[in-house]
């Protein structure tokens, strides 16, 4: 039996204070609050009397949780103590963080089956079998099941694994335990999992209960009063978990690096017998053991030369048979990470598509890209690449359309990192492709609201990580049918439009961040281009002008599309002279569309120049209900005018379709976020949806950017009709 009872009861004492903090400070409170906001949604009949058993219930079976928590803990770290082998005992107790992460899921489980069970009974008892409210009973099921089992818990699991971890780390440290080595099988968990296991449960808590709220809202009609103490509470409890892991996060790597670190500094000053303690079942821990090979081997080393000039013969040959062994390992290692940068990319690989198996996109376009990344390794006699660069074209449908979709994407770094950021570009992109393939309301969207929605995707995903992962992209949408393009620029290199064989570089009127800072609302700007035969778009990455070329480093961001003139525009060309007569330093891909045919407006001019002249007779003559159907076929063929768009929206303003015509001036304040007059339409129209903060917010937009005087004599109009409303 390991002999330090203090450290037992320390460690007891700890893990129940700080795991049963959380949990009822956190996940026990949201969990109550969602559930009586259902609870009043569902029925205001039984809202009293709901709530209150709710309360007891809650209580009666957190109770009872947290005993069978601490009596858990306590049988298991008892029979942690008693384990004889000092090797084995270090081995259960790194292992205990994973037992308080599976006892609490279980503790969930029963507590939220025992509370509900209390509910069904209060209920049975009160009113009885006949007039019991099953129907409210029920519903209350999947809205209280679904954001505890897809949200709390595996919060709940990860944050008791993670404190756990800290606290056991830091009694290892102090004890004997600290030294003893365990085998390298046993080091299991890798830190890349861990790190994404814990976002993902702490994106999915605020994700799933604002999707839950959403649908109480919008299904049942709920009503939030003083939204602001709603937003506070929920921001608080979202908030807390977040910076708790954050701060765990980095002491954990803190401590692993530091103490790796002190140990280096010691052999430094010639003290070859510290070793690095072996803390956690992650790299770091791994990296620890190597180390103390590594001082083991150094060691050896040292002694070895002192003895050099008195067995020089016998010295050479021990020696090298040490080096020997020690190129192994490292030779060992290097396979070990190659095998890691193999694996991660195949998982990326499937993703990057330069092929769309389908005729329509095939005859109207010519598309295809070249990724070439900075680190290439062999494994196993298959040669790789792996790095931040990305670029893969799709297919999707949205109004009845058929869509060509392009991303050429930068994450920050190279090799590993910048494959990581990727491999998460790759989960988000998948998933909305396949809601788009799999959901008519994902399709029944304006291109510009999907690459929107897109883009806060991946923004609210990548902000999660600080800064230390962020990513450049240029990503958009052709309308195959009329040669519509819209593309999203985020801090990507300026792309290019070659047209009658003149190149010109488009340059955005609104700058984007990166995806992964912070922006502030309205930043988001998407460019529309209509796309004329033989045109071809062509953009990339910074590795095409992060080169050495003529023996000096490039800073002209404009030499890519100079050498691309100079090999007849051939972007194949282009990339092989860059290969032959310059140093590459970074990632490098380049992407390119090229029309095959013309739109509609080019085809039939005169057919549109008159139905624009109707439209223009129609609107005049205020024959709405007819209007809407021309400026609805017309915009099907050319949907990047702009003018008859806003033309549109105001005749859905003006038939009452007001739904329709806010989904159309969001479209429109996507290409033109400070266009007074769609501001304007806008204000209206949230003020007829009674939505007064909304249209108040554009009102003032408005204001800021009016320079039209009849424009602001109807802005201030309409101020007034919305403060009286």
């Amino acid at each position: 039996m390991i002999h330090f009872p203090k450290y037992q009861k320390h460690i007891l004492r700890e893990l129940t204070f700080r795991l049963e903090i959380f949990t009822h400070i956190v996940p026990v409170p949201a969990v109550v609050y969602y559930a009586a906001l259902a609870i009043l949604t569902f029925s205001t009949k039984y809202a009293d009397f709901a709530i209150l058993i709710l309360i007891i219930s809650a209580i009666v079976s957190a109770i009872l949780m947290l005993f069978l928590g601490i009596g858990l803990r306590f049988i298991k770290i008892k029979k942690i103590f008693s384990i004889k082998d000092k090797q084995t005992f270090k081995f259960e107790l790194l292992r205990l963080p994973k037992f308080e992460s599976f006892v609490i899921g279980i503790r969930w489980g029963l507590g939220v089956i025992g509370a509900y069970g209390m509910i069904i009974t209060s209920f049975l008892y009160k009113y009885g079998i006949k007039d019991l409210p099953i129907d409210f009973l029920l519903m209350i099921i999947p809205f209280l099941g679904v954001p505890i089992f897809l949200a709390i818990i595996p919060l709940e699991m990860s944050s008791h694994y993670l404190i756990s971890e800290n606290i056991i780390r830091k009694y290892i440290k102090k004890s004997f335990l600290k030294e003893i080595e365990l085998p390298t099988e046993n080091i299991k968990m890798n830190y890349f999992t861990k790190i994404f296991i814990y976002i993902v449960s702490l994106v999915g808590m605020p994700m799933i209960i604002l999707v839950s709220l959403m649908s109480l809202t919008y299904y049942f009609g709920s009503q939030l009063t003083n939204p602001l103490i709603h937003f506070i509470f929920l921001s608080l409890i979202c908030l807390y978990p977040i910076f708790q892991t954050a701060y765990y996060i980095a002491k954990n790597l803190n401590e692993g690096i530091a103490q790796i670190k002190e140990s280096l500094e010691e052999v430094s000053q010639g003290n070859f017998n510290v070793k690095s303690g072996i803390l956690t079942f992650d790299e770091l821990g791994m990296l620890s053991q190597f180390t103390n090979k590594i001082i083991l081997h150094l060691k050896d080393m040292y002694e070895s030369i002192k003895t050099l000039n008195e067995n020089l013969e016998q010295i050479v040959e021990i020696r090298t048979l040490e080096l020997k062994n020690t190129l192994e390992e490292v030779q060992k290692l290097k396979q070990q990470q190659d095998g890691d940068y193999y694996l991660t990319s195949l998982l990326i690989e499937p993703f990057i598509q330069n092929i769309v198996e389908d005729e329509l996109v095939n005859q109207s376009f010519g598309h295809d890209f070249i990724l070439k990344q900075k680190k290439e390794f062999v494994f196993r006699d298959k040669h790789k690449q792996i790095g931040g660069d990305f670029c893969t074209f799709r297919k999707i449908t949205l109004k009845n359309k058929p869509y060509l979709f392009f991303i050429n994407a930068d994450a920050m770094g190279k090799s590993i990192q910048g494959a990581g950021g990727v491999l998460i570009l790759t989960s988000i992109l998948q998933s909305a492709l396949e809601r788009n393939a799999l959901f008519e309301e994902e399709q029944n969207v304006l291109p510009e609201l999907w690459l929107r929605q897109l883009f806060i995707e991946m923004q609210k995903t990548y902000e999660a990580f600080q800064g230390s992962m962020m990513l450049s992209l240029i990503m958009g949408l052709i309308d195959i049918q009329t040669n519509s393009l819209y593309f999203i620029n985020a801090e990507h290199p300026y792309p290019a439009l070659i047209r009658n064989d003149k190149l010109r570089i488009i340059k955005e009127k609104h700058f984007l961040r990166k995806i992964g800072t912070t922006i502030t609302e309205g930043n988001l700007f998407i460019n529309t281009i209509y796309l004329k035969k033989n045109d071809m778009f062509i953009c990339g990455s910074d590795g095409k002008d992060d080169i050495v070329y003529d023996d000096k480093i490039n800073d002209d961001e404009t030499l890519f599309f100079n050498i691309l003139e100079k090999n007849q525009k051939n972007p194949y060309k282009t990339v092989e002279y860059l290969f032959n007569h310059a140093i590459i330093k970074d990632d490098l891909s380049v992407l390119w569309i090229e029309t095959k045919k013309n739109n509609y407006l080019e085809n039939n001019y005169n057919f549109y120049k008159n139905l624009r002249e109707k439209i223009k007779h129609e609107y005049k003559q205020k024959k709405y209900e007819s209007l809407y159907n021309l400026l609805k076929n017309y915009l099907f063929d050319i949907p990047l005018d702009s003018q008859y768009m806003f033309l549109y929206a105001n005749v859905c303003y003006n038939i009452g379709n007001y739904q329709e015509a806010k989904e159309i001036i969001e479209a429109l304040r996507l290409r033109n976020p400070v266009n007074p007059w769609y501001l304007y339409l806008s204000s209206k129209i949230y003020n007829k949806l009674n939505q007064k903060e909304k249209a108040l917010k554009y009102y003032r937009k408005a204001i800021e950017h009016v320079s039209d005087k009849n424009l602001r004599t109807k802005l201030e109009q309409l101020h007034k009709k919305i403060i009286i409303k």
